[in-house]
C-alpha cells in the first residue's frame, strides 16, 4: 500500500513539474511580448513627437487611440503575468507538499513478511500412511541397530580376549616369579629392609616417648607419675602413628590421582606386565650387569614411566593437542 502511495506521489510530482515548465515558458513568452510592446511604445512616442512637431492637429487623436490600446494591452499582459506567477507559486507549494508526503511515506513504511510454506523433502499428501522418507528412516534405523549390535558383540569379544590375555600373562608371570629364586630373594630383601626401617623408626619414636615421659619422675605420687608417664608415651606414639598414616594416605591418593589422570589406560597395564616379565625372566642377566634389587627396579621403572606420561600430557595440553 505504501508503494502505491509512493508511485502516485511520484506521478503527481512529475505532472506538477511539467505544468511548471509550461507556465514558465508562457511567462517568458509574455515577457518578450511586453518588451516588444515597450519597444513599440517607445517608437510610437518617438513618432508622436515627430508628428506633433509636424502635424499636431491631425494625428493627435490617432496617437491617443494607439496609446490607449497599448496601455490596455500592457495592463492585460501584466494581469496575465500576475496570474501565471500565482499559479507557479501554487504549483511549487503542491510540489513541496508532495515531496514531504513522499519522504514521510518512505520513512514510515513497514515491511510486511508474507509467510511462505517451504516444501519438505519426501513429503506427500496427508492421507498417505507411509512415505519414502519413513521407509528410508526405517531402513536406516534397522541398519543402525544391526551395526550397533555388531559393534557391541565385537567390543565384548575384544574385552574378553584382552582379559584372557592379561590373565594368562599375569598367571604365567606370577608362576615364573614363584619359581625365580633371584626375584623372590630380592622381594624378601626389599620387604625386610622396609620392615627393618619401620622397626628402627618405631624404636626411635618409643625412645623419644620414653625420654619425654621422664618429666613425670618429679611427681611424688608414684601412681600419678605412672599414669602421666604412660599417657605421654601413648600420645607421642599414637600421634606419630596417626601422622605417618595420614602421610601414607596422602601419598597413596596423589599416586592414584596421577595414575587415573595420566596412566589409566591399556598402555600402563602392558608396561607393568612387560617390565615384570623382563625382571622375572631376565633377572639373572640384569643382576650380572646391574647389581640392584629387582623389585626396587620395577618401582623405579614405574616412577619413570609416570613422569614421562605426565610430561607428555602437559606438553600436549600446552600446545592445544588435547
Amino acid at each position: 500500500m505504501n508503494e502505491l502511495r509512493n508511485s502516485k506521489s511520484d506521478d503527481q510530482l512529475e505532472e506538477l513539474l511539467l505544468l511548471t515548465e509550461q507556465m514558465q515558458e508562457e511567462l517568458d513568452q509574455k515577457d518578450r511580448t511586453i518588451r516588444e510592446l515597450k519597444v513599440q511604445l517607445d517608437e510610437s512616442l518617438t513618432l508622436n513627437e515627430k508628428l506633433n512637431s509636424e502635424n499636431k492637429t491631425e494625428n493627435i487623436q490617432a496617437l491617443k487611440n494607439d496609446l490607449r490600446k497599448t496601455k490596455e494591452l500592457l495592463q492585460s499582459e501584466k494581469e496575465k503575468t500576475h496570474t501565471v506567477q500565482a499559479m507557479i507559486e501554487e504549483c511549487r507549494d503542491k510540489q513541496r507538499q508532495a515531496e514531504q508526503e513522499r519522504d514521510y511515506a518512505l520513512s514510515h513504511q513497514k515491511k510486511v513478511e508474507i509467510p511462505v510454506e517451504k516444501p519438505v523433502l519426501y513429503q506427500k499428501c496427508g492421507n498417505c500412511k507411509q512415505t519414502a522418507y519413513l521407509k528410508a528412516k526405517e531402513k536406516y534405523d534397522m541398519q543402525r541397530e544391526k551395526l550397533a549390535g555388531r559393534y557391541k558383540t565385537k567390543t565384548a569379544m575384544y574385552e574378553a580376549l584382552m582379559f584372557l590375555l592379561i590373565w594368562y600373562s599375569v598367571s604365567t608371570t606370577l608362576f615364573q616369579m614363584i619359581r625365580s629364586k633371584i626375584f623372590i630373594s630380592d622381594c624378601v630383601v626389599f620387604f625386610d629392609t622396609i620392615a627393618t626401617f619401620t622397626q628402627t623408626i618405631a624404636g626411635w619414636v618409643v625412645l623419644a616417648g620414653k625420654n619425654v615421659a621422664q618429666i613425670s619422675d618429679g611427681i611424688s605420687n608414684p601412681v600419678v607419675a605412672g599414669i602421666i608417664n604412660w599417657l605421654i608415651r601413648i600420645l607421642i606414639c599414637g600421634g606419630c602413628l596417626v601422622g605417618v598414616g595420614i602421610l601414607l594416605a596422602f601419598i597413596e591418593i596423589k599416586i592414584a590421582g596421577l595414575y587415573k589422570k595420566y596412566c589409566w589406560d591399556m598402555i600402563t597395564i602392558m608396561v607393568i606386565l612387560v617390565s615384570m616379565a623382563i625382571a622375572i625372566y631376565f633377572g639373572d642377566w640384569i643382576k650380572e650387569v646391574l647389581p640392584i634389587n629387582l623389585l626396587f627396579l620395577l618401582l623405579f621403572v614405574q616412577l619413570v614411566y609416570v613422569g614421562i606420561r605426565w610430561y607428555v600430557k602437559g606438553w600436549r595440553e600446552n600446545r592445544g593437542y588435547v
